[in-house]
């Protein structure tokens, strides 16, 4: 139950970070070289680099929140020998996140 938790607030971590930080920002700098001015430009700039199959991953939050959930499932299978984890948390996180996200940080919306 610990690890579960755990790995919530990790993938809800890991999401607020993408999405409600400069971290995009510091990226596109980074790796392509290119000054940008808010999130979505990362996601375009993506999309010329990449292809539009990594853009849209990179800007839709229910991707990212499957993706990464089954991530730290995986983590946590390894550390915990608990091998149904990562299914577990591939279908029991997202809705979760998304929960945080819409009725917390996206109030006002």
């Amino acid at each position: 139950m610990n690890s579960f938790l755990l790995g919530l607030l990790a993938t809800n971590s890991i999401l607020l970070l993408w999405f409600y930080s400069p971290l995009k920002i510091s990226l596109a700098k980074l790796l392509f070289k290119e000054v940008i001015l808010d999130n979505d430009s990362f996601d375009d700039l993506v999309n010329l680099k990449f292809g539009e199959k990594l853009a849209t991953l990179s800007g839709c939050y229910i991707c990212m929140s499957f993706w990464s959930s089954l991530l730290i499932g995986i983590v946590i299978a390894f550390i915990s020998n608990c091998w149904l984890m990562p299914l577990i948390t591939f279908f029991c996180y997202p809705p979760l996140c998304y929960f945080v996200k819409k009725y917390i940080f996206d109030k006002n919306n």
